[in-house]
């Protein structure tokens, strides 16, 4: 796609630094390069060039880069000036490219909207682009770059691939009346729709673990009123964002920290304490309590280590039988060690491993910190890609439709119905990679972007 407009923007981040770097793209920028360097540099090689006013006189002088199209990151014509990081040099230098006629600033990410446009990536590295930008842990940065490299796009793309060959096969028998349907056509679809589950159930998988690395485990810390739960959230976050008081009841609402743990990153979630109460205030907190509780991917329930042991055990029974029907690991923290004398890192409860802790002074935090990277490397797995919430909504679309379409078709057995809900499935799977894109949705994606991507 040829654009009529050039566009240049600052690419290093803004204020002072050594080096500052201007990025030009578009059929302009052969005319940027003779105006400000006087020449077009070799392409693709560092030359030390002289960077020049409209009057000749020099505003800096740096390194120039040129990539001739379609040989670039955006697939246009691309020039990239590598001077001084002074915030008025680099105003300056935008001033005196924006005087050449057809060029304009770039939008937030407007290059890789260009690279996406022009091929050279798919809608997925794309974005991968922004996730590595933002990446906050060692984890995630490498999940991006194996999103940026493909990898995520590869998966969709297999299993794109075993749609067409279903639509393909079913389409080259659209003309068969039903009662022309015979056993072996039969059987041959139900093959196809078991490869199909097994493919998109692998991919829903992987996504959600993405999803997790990209948002973060959450983490719920639940308990009876009253345990340390908010102490417990302030020592894990190392801040004071929870009130602590000796009032059972103190948290009625849920309290959300980030957290990184050995580059893990969790949100953890503090929760009212667990009880039946008359309080509507507070029996709102209870109900978003189990709410969250349900949706965790990890819940530190914390117990209180001075109550007699029958007590602990019946509390944790209970709450065990409350999430029986949900496969959620938990962890079983006994607090306020400090106020008893037998203390250690871990304790039992008729069979129930614990942590034993103090929230106060410090004891065991460690040692919890230690069980959920543990936890967390047990449940992660190799070649995660980053995954967004777009992906997974096009994945869910995608799948929800095949189970209709299953459906349908052990009922009617219509190879029509049967036609139009895959090109409905491969359509919601096309959005994922840009294969099928509107522009509402590229502007909603590259605007979140940085200036100079």
């Amino acid at each position: 796609m040829i654009h009529n407009e050039t566009i240049v923007a600052q690419v290093t981040c803004p204020g002072k630094s050594s080096v500052g770097i201007l990025r030009i793209s578009g059929t302009q920028s052969k005319t940027v390069a003779m105006e400000l360097l006087g020449r077009v540099p070799l392409a693709r090689f560092a030359t030390y060039s002289k960077f020049l006013d409209v009057n000749s006189n020099v505003l800096d002088q740096g390194i120039s880069l040129w990539f001739p199209a379609p040989h670039s990151f955006t697939g246009e014509d691309v020039l990239e000036l590598q001077g001084h990081g002074s915030p008025l040099i680099m105003d300056l230098l935008i001033k005196r490219i924006l005087s050449i006629k057809n060029v304009r600033l770039a939008k937030p990410g407007e290059f890789s909207e260009r690279a996406f446009l022009n091929n050279k990536l798919d809608l997925i590295q794309a974005e991968s682009i922004d996730d590595l930008i933002n990446a906050e842990t060692e984890s995630s940065i490498y999940a991006s770059l194996h999103s940026l490299q493909g990898h995520f796009s590869l998966f969709i793309t297999e299993l794109m691939n075993l749609i067409i060959k279903f639509r393909v096969y079913i389409e080259s028998n659209i003309d068969f009346s039903e009662e022309d349907i015979n056993l072996n056509i039969e059987d041959i679809v139900d093959s196809k729709f078991n490869k199909l589950n097994n493919q998109f159930l692998k991919i829903k998988k992987i996504v959600v673990e993405g999803k997790l690395l990209r948002e973060g485990k959450k983490i719920v810390i639940a308990g009876p009123p009253n345990v340390g739960k908010s102490s417990l959230l302030n020592i894990l976050s190392s801040s004071n964002r929870a009130i602590v008081t000796n009032i059972p009841g103190t948290t009625r609402d849920l309290l959300y920290e980030h957290i990184s743990i050995n580059g893990i990153t969790c949100e953890l979630i503090d929760t009212a304490g667990l009880r039946d109460t008359e309080n509507l205030v507070e029996n709102i907190g209870v109900i978003r309590a189990w709410e969250m509780i349900k949706q965790s991917d990890h819940i530190l329930f914390v117990i209180d280590a001075t109550i007699k042991l029958s007590e602990q055990k019946k509390i944790c029974d209970e709450f065990i039988h409350n999430l029986s029907k949900i496969n959620i690991p938990i962890t079983f923290v006994l607090n306020k060690s400090d106020l008893i004398k037998n203390k250690c890192n871990f304790e039992k409860i008729v069979g129930l491993k614990c942590i034993s802790v103090s929230a106060k002074t410090g004891i065991g935090i460690d040692i919890l910190r230690q069980n959920i990277i543990q936890i967390e490397k047990c449940n992660s797995r190799e070649s995660i890609f980053i995954a967004r919430r777009r992906h997974i909504h096009q994945i869910d679309l995608a799948y929800n439709e095949f189970l209709v379409a299953k459906k349908q078709w052990k009922l009617f057995k219509n190879i029509e119905c049967l036609a139009d809900s895959l090109n409905i499935i491969h359509r919601f799977l096309g959005e994922i990679t840009g294969k099928y894109t509107s522009t509402d949705l590229l502007n909603n994606i590259f605007s979140n972007f940085c200036i100079g991507k």
